[in-house]
């Protein structure tokens, strides 16, 4: 949304079209899931910054984040996006693929850098993708660990 005038960018204005809006309605559940895996890789990683004994590679986070990663990748992967939605599909595919390498971190165990460097770029990529049609919102992190600090 534009700060200012409380409107979305130009390019979520533009107009959607019949197969585009059917793309939407079913990329919002990969995208909700995208940020749920994200969510429970990042709640990994508190838990384990806050000294938790159970917080590694056995948690059942990460098993239950691992499951819902595949299924959406192989639904994600089928999903024929249109060409408005091109761009869209671009950065949920690449999110994807960036929290396929923090998972196999955290499988790893959960040093902070090789969970999180990858955890960042995913969480960037569903931002990109969240700007690029309507429907598609975000939590800001700014503050939180996935955030940028200056």
């Amino acid at each position: 949304m534009d700060r200012h005038f409380g409107q979305q960018p130009q390019s979520v204005r533009a107009a959607v079209d019949d197969s585009t809006t059917a793309y939407i309605i079913e990329a919002r559940k990969h995208f909700e899931n995208l940020r749920q895996v994200a969510a429970q890789l990042a709640g990994l990683l508190v838990l384990n910054a806050a000294g938790s004994e159970s917080a590694g590679p056995h948690h059942p986070l990460v098993a239950t984040a691992d499951q819902l990663y595949r299924e959406t990748v192989e639904s994600l992967q089928r999903e024929r996006a249109t060409p408005r939605a091109r761009r869209h599909h671009d950065f949920l595919l690449q999110a994807a693929s960036s929290l396929g390498v923090a998972l196999a971190a955290a499988h790893q165990g959960l040093a902070v850098d090789p969970v999180l460097i990858p955890l960042r770029a995913a969480y960037d990529e569903l931002q990109s993708a969240s700007r690029e049609l309507p429907g598609f919102s975000m939590v800001s992190f700014e503050q939180g660990c996935c955030g940028r600090h200056a």
